[in-house]
């Protein structure tokens, strides 16, 4: 059985464990209409080979040997530089672990405080509200097929920017938003010196995460 700690004040941060293989769905998202099963049982953890986690580099950026010499087949929508063994637990093994936000980015037992909110169609615009009434608390935004984003309300998301200190990805279908909506929305991210990405992904229609859509 393992036990691990953190490595700042030696609190235990998880339950006793057992160790057992990276189970096989590990890097797989959909399960073709089936739902997949939990990654991890409660009593285990495994140990992720791969590079995961930050920094990540666009698939656009990768070079097609060093794709194929780590196995990906297929493209991806970006490729981890980060440091292997990576361990892999049950959400409710975790012990002694809590949100500090005044410790962001200096607290140990692994987590800094902030978070990352992500909204589907209205929830994109909810999302960007959240981050944007607490730009000391959320550090990244994720909005797909994202709607309201850009109104001609006062209170509009887009006119909430300049408060936004979050890193902000925009996910959209063909038909989700006027073109100049999205202009008028990518100008107002580029003034305030956000972070972003947006992207329209092609042969898609609003509510595209919902498996019974394209």
């Amino acid at each position: 059985m393992f036990v691990f700690v953190c490595a700042g004040c030696a609190a235990e941060l998880a339950a006793p464990l057992s160790q057992v293989a990276l189970p096989a769905h590990a890097h797989q998202k959909y399960g073709n209409g089936i739902q997949l099963p939990a990654l991890m049982e409660p009593g285990t953890f495994a140990v992720e080979p791969e590079p995961w986690g930050a920094p990540w580099r666009r698939w656009e950026g990768t070079d097609p040997d060093e794709v194929a010499a780590r196995g990906v087949q297929a493209p991806v929508h970006a490729l981890s530089d980060g440091a292997p063994g990576a361990i892999v637990i049950a959400s409710g093994d975790t012990r002694g672990a809590v949100l500090i936000p005044e410790k962001r980015g200096g607290a140990c037992c692994g987590l800094d405080g902030s978070v990352a909110t992500i909204g589907c169609c209205i929830g994109g615009a909810l999302v960007m509200r959240t981050a944007t009434a607490h730009p000391d608390q959320v550090a990244a935004v994720a909005g797909f097929h994202p709607g309201f984003l850009v109104t001609d309300a006062p209170d509009s998301p887009h006119r909430l920017i300049p408060e936004l200190t979050a890193e902000v990805h925009l996910g959209l279908s063909e038909n989700d938003m006027p073109s100049e909506a999205i202009t008028e929305l990518n100008r107002a991210l580029d003034a305030a010196g956000v972070r972003h990405a947006t992207e329209i992904y092609p042969g898609t229609v609003h509510g595209f995460t919902l498996t019974r859509h394209p």
